[in-house]
């Protein structure tokens, strides 16, 4: 039983490395531009296109393909920041958050003209290695049964493992680190230093145009069919990740990012027994009134930092 359990804590595995890159990616834009990036996920599927056309038209292999889709996910970020957030700098923290609103119906109109409207899963001929005999997933014997994890999945691990602990290392010895960290402490406060907080901003953006696309291209990577809202599950568990972790820290969020969907398989694997048959159809609910009572109990997030102001 305890191996099946195991189990389905790996079965959330590539939704845990997807939502922390996500969650990751929003912390930045909320720290360095003040602002919630509604417009994180329509950023993402676009470039997400771009790599699909890209391995249906050229037969390119994802691991080639990925990068123009990542490239075409910093252009937009550099273009949003300093061709709107830069000109709107002093606009308050709603109008910004209405202006990603605006760039999301963008993003959902053109994608359908300019790719077209039938959903796809580009990503399957690639990973689906059953045909050729070989098996997706790896199965490791314990404790008296066995633990089944994807071969996507642990690929998605080592990725996001990698390219988080490049960014945490980053953000606390480079020089562009701490210009992240100074401008997220007090922006006007960063600038009398000497600090280019509209370099730092533009590349943040860039950034996080770059961790959406390999956070969607991970998850078709796993069969999720792709249209132009297929990230907004995602966002919103950024954002969640974001609120349970705490935005005041880099880490918090992405701390969120794995407590969520591990919690939401303890709940789904609670269903396997009979006195939690019905669970299954709660599953989500419960998660989100436990996230509700942690935040109640800590406003600022779990690993936040409190807010204090001398008078």
């Amino acid at each position: 039983m305890f191996a099946s359990f195991l189990s389905t804590i790996c079965g959330s595995l590539l939704s845990v490395c997807v939502t922390a890159l996500a969650a990751f990616a929003v912390t930045l834009i909320f720290r360095t531009s003040t602002t919630t990036n509604f417009a994180q996920g329509s950023i993402a599927a676009f470039g997400c296109y771009i790599v699909a056309d890209l391995l249906e038209d050229q037969g390119l292999p994802v691991w080639i393909g990925v990068f123009p889709g990542v490239v075409v996910g910093i252009i937009i970020g550099l273009l949003i920041d300093l061709v709107i957030f830069h000109n709107g700098r002093h606009v308050n923290a709603i109008g910004k958050q209405i202006i990603t609103m605006g760039i999301v119906s963008l993003f959902f109109g053109g994608i359908p003209l300019i790719f077209g409207t039938p959903e796809r899963i580009p990503f399957e001929a690639f990973y689906n290695t059953v045909e050729a005999g070989v098996s997706p997933n790896i199965s490791i014997p314990a404790f008296g049964g066995s633990v089944i994890i994807t071969k996507h999945a642990l690929i998605c691990l080592a990725i996001s493992v990698v390219v988080l602990g490049a960014l945490f290392i980053l953000l606390k010895y480079s020089k562009w680190g701490l210009g992240v960290r100074v401008t997220a402490s007090n922006e006007f406060t960063a600038e009398l230093m000497g600090v280019d907080t509209r370099k730092i901003t533009a590349v943040s953006w860039a950034l996080a145009g770059a961790l959406g696309v390999l956070a969607a291209v991970m998850y078709a990577g796993g069969g999720t069919t792709i249209s132009a809202s297929f990230m907004t599950t995602i966002q919103v568990n950024a954002f969640l990740a974001g609120i349970l972790g705490g935005f005041s820290t880099f880490y918090g969020p992405v701390i969120g990012a794995i407590l969520i969907p591990v919690v939401s398989s303890c709940v789904g694997f609670l269903a396997n027994y009979q006195a939690f048959s019905g669970i299954s159809r709660w599953q989500m609910v419960v998660v989100y009134v436990l996230m509700l009572l942690a935040i109640l109990l800590k406003p600022e997030g779990l690993f936040g930092k409190k807010t204090v102001k001398k008078v």
